[in-house]
């Protein structure tokens, strides 16, 4: 969808926690203000999982560990099925071993990224580890501010009122200011101008969302942005003074752009630069930036400077993802979380802060993220993940190389069955890496094929729902399928501006992969190549629709793009269409010197190849740039079922749409795959629609053997 094509500055947006004018607040999707409660194990008979299992999985949206290393506060959250809405939880557990986590309250309302994912946010602790600080907002009326909870019990309290929604804040180093950027609110007459005057239209919004004008509108334009200073002595509040805001931050005019932006295509200095942490003893500064040049084969890069003049050096040279980074509390090195876009765990690693070789300095078979060293560096508090358990809380030992888990927050997984996991993994023909879960089912028989479901995209430790959550991976093996949970690799689009074929090549090469993969499940015995079906979210819907078109692997999919479709591009913003078309070579008018490409690559220009039955699961901001694939494989006489969720964005996060998109993909594949029908009798109009597209399918596979015979 629109999003995938804009990947690298979505990255940007969401890594940055912009928050959108866009994103879901209370009006579609509920808050629960009753905290989220982590049981004790009760074991039990041991089952299969489902879909409400996985629905009601509790994630970690932020962990910190405190200065004095004693306590690590966490923030818990969980979708509620009944309320279609969510609760949140913060927590507080000792680092010595036995301790057991204590609720301090909920933690507040979720908040939504551009695309309404769920933001992680670290607590933040006061300077003698005894309380918390975190952005929350408890009720609908209320504003984004900085909330704080203390260890004895007493209620949180808000500390901040700025007129507006906070972005982000900070503590001084003396620990007694706040320093608080908010999002001033718009002026209501500007709402009121818009709708009386009329809206020239300058290419400047997307259409493709079907809002009313005045939301999109406003929704693209930047909110005006203040920097206030809150006194926690006096609770007084004011606005940052030019001082102030020019004493910090003053190295970055001297980066140079080169190190910001390699394309060229920028003016604006440092508008790649992503965050930065200056050292203990004031001299260096580290940072990060995000490198999107074609052909990258890095994302977040780390590098070290004096903090005035000097000469930037990257610290950690070939990899792929630098996900945080902390200094030495003696300045002399810079410790980093190291992923190589190999599929496999981070590494804690240390550098020299002028730069050298980096040495290890733990890794864990777990997944580790969202770490946050105490003061003295000797513990790291991190989040987690494993095959067996989708949700912790570790604890890392710095000086023995050593971690545990402090909190499960999922404990009734240890009563569910779960489907045993094999990496595979590969280089395909085009030289690119890949690899993938595979998910036997339950109780497994060695030599029987079974079904197979591919999801696309992304992997992660814990194959919950593939990316975007939408494929229950284990209730998928838990009905007798073999699932790969497939991950493309590090390749991005690296063609020149305006070379199609290279363009095209990502997407052989993706599908390349796949039937790799594919293969790979057949010879272990494991998967029945003539049931195969293929599901995709984002990015991964583009790979479902090139993969439908251009090859004869799938026997049904779920989530078919329609972004690559001259529809969307008449639809899309200006600089979409000059930009992100013109640079995959579809650029200007499709009926004119693009056509032949957009012949090439749109779905819906390709629906009389489409042998496989499609299902879109859509949110109502974008099912407009599938209507043209709908379209054309209704007219001819081709399988396929869009459905359309209300008050969603891009990521749907309504429990209750989560929920019945889980289980409308489980029963799609199982109808399509193995003819089995659920024997739930609300399901029986579902059943009663998809007969009638098996019998447009048996149509149309009768009329192309017809077709073949007479041509013969």
């Amino acid at each position: 969808m629109n999003y995938a094509r804009s990947a690298s500055v979505l990255f940007f947006l969401l890594s940055s926690a912009i928050l959108s004018a866009g994103a879901q607040d209370f009006d579609a999707v509920g808050f629960d203000p009753t905290p989220v409660r982590i049981p004790s194990l009760e074991k039990s008979k041991r089952r299969p999982v489902s879909s409400m299992d996985l629905l009601e999985i509790r994630d970690e949206k932020g962990v910190s560990i405190s200065p004095d290393g004693k306590y690590v506060a966490f923030v818990a959250g969980q979708a509620v099925y009944e309320t279609n809405g969510y609760q949140s939880g913060l927590y507080v557990v000792g680092t010595a071993p036995g301790s057991a986590p204590v609720c301090l309250g909920t933690a507040g309302a979720p908040r939504w990224d551009p695309i309404n994912q769920w933001l992680s946010e670290s607590p933040q602790w006061s300077r003698d580890s005894k309380y918390i600080t975190r952005l929350a907002k408890m009720d609908k009326a209320a504003s984004w501010q900085v909330w704080r909870w203390g260890l004895n019990g007493d209620h949180p309290r808000q500390i901040t009122n700025v007129p507006g929604n906070v972005q982000s804040y900070r503590w001084t180093l003396d620990g007694d200011k706040i320093v608080v950027t908010f999002e001033k609110p718009r002026d209501p007459a500007e709402n009121q101008r818009l709708s009386e005057d009329g809206i020239l239209y300058d290419g400047g919004l997307d259409a493709g969302h079907g809002r009313p004008v005045v939301s999109e509108v406003l929704a693209a334009k930047p909110h005006e942005i203040e920097t206030w200073i809150h006194d926690v002595t006096t609770g007084e509040e004011r606005k940052q003074t030019k001082a102030e805001a020019n004493s910090i931050g003053r190295w970055v005019s001297d980066i140079g752009e080169e190190y910001n932006d390699r394309t060229g295509a920028s003016t604006f200095v440092g508008h790649h630069l992503l965050d930065a942490k200056v050292s203990p003893d004031g001299h260096r500064v580290a940072y990060r930036i995000i490198d999107d040049s074609p052909g990258t084969k890095v994302v977040y890069e780390l590098f070290s400077k004096p903090v005035v003049g000097g000469t930037p050096v990257n610290v950690a040279p070939g990899v792929y993802f630098v996900g945080d980074y902390w200094w030495a509390i003696d300045s002399s090195g810079i410790y980093f979380t190291q992923n190589l876009g190999d599929g496999h765990p981070n590494k804690l690693m240390v550098v020299p802060a002028g730069g050298g070789t980096p040495r290890q300095v733990f890794s864990s078979s777990d997944a580790l993220y969202d770490c946050s060293p105490d003061r003295s560096f000797r513990y790291m508090a991190c989040a987690g993940e494993n095959r067996a358990a989708p949700s912790q809380v570790a604890l890392v030992d710095i000086a023995t190389g050593t971690g545990r888990t402090l909190v499960d927050l999922n404990p009734e997984f240890a009563n569910l069955e779960l489907g045993s996991i094999t990496r595979l993994d590969g280089v395909n023909r085009y030289g690119d890496s890949w690899w993938a879960e595979l998910v036997k089912p339950l109780n497994y028989e060695p030599g029987k094929k079974y079904p197979l479901i591919v999801t696309t995209y992304r992997t992660r430790e814990f194959p919950r729902g593939a990316s975007g959550d939408e494929n229950p991976i284990h209730v998928y093996a838990a009905h007798g399928f073999a699932v790969l949970s497939f991950d493309y690799g590090i390749r991005e689009f690296d063609n020149k501006p305006g070379d199609f074929q290279r363009y095209l090549s990502w997407y052989e090469s993706v599908d390349a992969s796949i039937e790799m993969a594919i293969d790979a499940a057949a010879k272990m015995g494991v998967a029945d190549t003539t049931r195969v079906g293929l599901a995709g979210y984002s990015r991964g819907t583009e790979i479902v629709s090139y993969a439908i078109t251009h090859t004869k692997l799938f026997r049904a999919v779920s989530g078919a793009a329609g972004d690559d479709s001259p529809y969307y591009y008449y639809m899309a913003r200006r600089h979409v269409q000059d930009d992100v078309f013109s640079r995959d070579g579809e650029g200007g008018w499709p009926e004119g010197k693009s056509k032949a490409n957009w012949r090439q690559r749109a779905p819906e220009l390709n629906a009389d190849r489409i042998d496989a039955p499609v299902l879109n699961n859509d949110p109502d901001s974008e099912f407009l740039q599938d209507l043209a694939l709908y379209t054309s494989l209704r007219d001819l006489g081709r399988p396929m079922e869009l459905f359309i969720y209300p008050d969603e964005l891009h990521h749907l996060n309504q429990p209750k749409h989560r929920y019945q998109i889980y289980e409308r993909n489980l029963d799609w594949f199982r109808f399509w795959l193995k003819s089995e029908e659920s024997a739930d009798p609300a399901k029986s109009g579902q059943y009663q629609r998809w007969r009638q597209l098996r019998q447009l399918q048996e149509k149309a596979q009768s009329n192309e053997k017809d077709t073949r015979e007479s041509q013969n």
